[in-house]
């Protein structure tokens, strides 16, 4: 990856719904360099997809929790995909030190989480330690890529 496949890759960073002509404007390349370097990049697997920010309170998911959960001797992938089927878990991480798993869980309301707590437990003997988070201050910021 060079300099210009960081450019292009800051770009879609700021706005993945951004043109590729507009990005192909802003660097001064032909928007077919700039198509093919997305598609190599695409190809690589250094970036896939583009996602959208969701207003969660205003979909009715207001609760935002992490989850830790120690799964003992079970197989940290297979808790892991069983989990995946569990509506409201958006992520799950193998994570270090006293717990096995991390999850982000929405919910619509403390009860919900409970509810969502106690499916998460009947698939598996979980041992967990909720965090609630109160406010949100900022999310979603990518490090510097002139360094890579």
């Amino acid at each position: 990856m060079d300099s210009v496949d960081r450019t292009i890759v800051a770009a879609l960073l700021e706005d993945a719904r951004r043109p590729l002509a507009q990005i192909a404007k802003d660097t001064g390349l032909a928007t077919s360099t700039v198509h093919q370097r997305v598609k190599r990049l695409e190809d690589n697997g250094i970036i896939s997809g583009s996602r959208i920010l969701v207003d969660w309170v205003a979909l009715g998911y207001p609760v935002l929790a992490i989850l830790s959960a120690e799964v003992g001797g079970a197989s940290l992938a297979g808790v892991a995909e069983a989990f995946r089927a569990v509506p409201c878990v958006q992520s799950c991480w193998a994570i270090t030190g006293e717990f096995d798993l991390m999850m982000v869980v929405r919910a619509h309301s403390s009860a919900h989480l409970g509810e969502i707590i106690e499916e998460l437990r009947a698939i598996s003997p979980i041992r967990t330690r909720t965090t609630v988070v109160l406010s949100t201050f900022f999310e979603g910021l990518f490090p510097p890529l002139e360094n890579l």
